[in-house]
Order: C-alpha cells, then sequence, then structure tokens
C-alpha cells in the first residue's frame, strides 16, 4: 500500500473517523484525486513511525509564508499506540519544523469538543482557545512563543527518554 492510500486507509477508521470535524468515508480515487491537486508548498504530510513501524500522520495545511502561519494536524492510524508517547513525540518534531525551520509564528487547529485526547494534546503543546466555529467545534491558536514556552518540559523528557534508550 502506497503513503497515500495508507493515510486514506486509517482516515477511514472508526477511532479516527470519529475524532474529526470531516468523517465522511474517504473513497480511493477521490483521495488520489485531492492528494495530486496538493501545492507542496501550502501542505505537508508526514507519516510517523517507531520501530519501522507506521503509526501516523502530521500534517501542516493552509501554510501561509506571507502571515507566518499554517494548521497543524495530527492523527494516530494504529489504535494500539493512541495513548504512547510517539504521538506527541511526532507532534514536536512537526512543530520544531514549522516554527524553526519554515520559520512560521502561529499555527491554527480545529478540534470537536468532545474529542478529549486531541484537546489534552493540544493544551499541552500552548494551543489556547480562540472561538467556536460550530457547536461542536472550536478553533484554536498556538504562537511560537506558547509552544517553546509550553514544550520546553516535553522536549527534555523525549530528550532524555531518547539517551535512555539507546
Amino acid at each position: 500500500m502506497d503513503d497515500i492510500q495508507l493515510i486514506r486507509y486509517w482516515r477511514n477508521l472508526d477511532h479516527v473517523r470519529r475524532r474529526m470535524v470531516m468523517t465522511d468515508y474517504i473513497e480511493r480515487n477521490g483521495h488520489r484525486k485531492w492528494f495530486d491537486s496538493l501545492n507542496d508548498d501550502l501542505v505537508r504530510y508526514f507519516i510517523f513511525s517507531l520501530d519501522s513501524k507506521d503509526i501516523g500522520c502530521v500534517n501542516m495545511t493552509k501554510i501561509n509564508f506571507i502571515d507566518k502561519t499554517f494548521e497543524g494536524g495530527v492523527f494516530c492510524g494504529d489504535a494500539s499506540y493512541l495513548n504512547h508517547w510517539v504521538n506527541i513525540w511526532a507532534c514536536v518534531k512537526l512543530y520544531n519544523f514549522a516554527f524553526f525551520d519554515l520559520k512560521l509564528e502561529k499555527s491554527f487547529a480545529t478540534i470537536l469538543k468532545d474529542n478529549k485526547p486531541a484537546l489534552s494534546l493540544n493544551k499541552s503543546l500552548g494551543y489556547k482557545f480562540i472561538e467556536d466555529v460550530e457547536q461542536n467545534i472550536g478553533r484554536f491558536v498556538l504562537t511560537r512563543a506558547e509552544y517553546v514556552s509550553a514544550s520546553e518540559k516535553i522536549q527534555r523528557y523525549l530528550r532524555d527518554f531518547a539517551k535512555q534508550s539507546m
């Protein structure tokens, strides 16, 4: 299975789909056309793995180099890793890339208000609620400064953990 279809497969799994704003089943051909239409300058998708096992996907969409903004996203495709540290590691890698390599300054996220794991993860990274989009959907913002401050302990923990694992 190629990466595009792996992402589609994961997105269609119940444990992923029920936590997303868009819950429609994604068809194979439609997904390929959608993916082929993406502008690589405005969107980045990364599959994250552990011990050569693909686990999930982190992404940046709506990248705007003028306003220095983007939308961040993550989902864990393999349900056996839902509460695993690899998910936050993938988020930290994504936000470090966005804020320090691409020099972006602000991230937005759109999250279902009953998606407790996503709310907790995003809060731990420094996201702040800014507005209701719909009844059960919230919009959140994360600045580079808030991310640096909020993620300091997480990044230290991940570095120490990596040293112990070697």
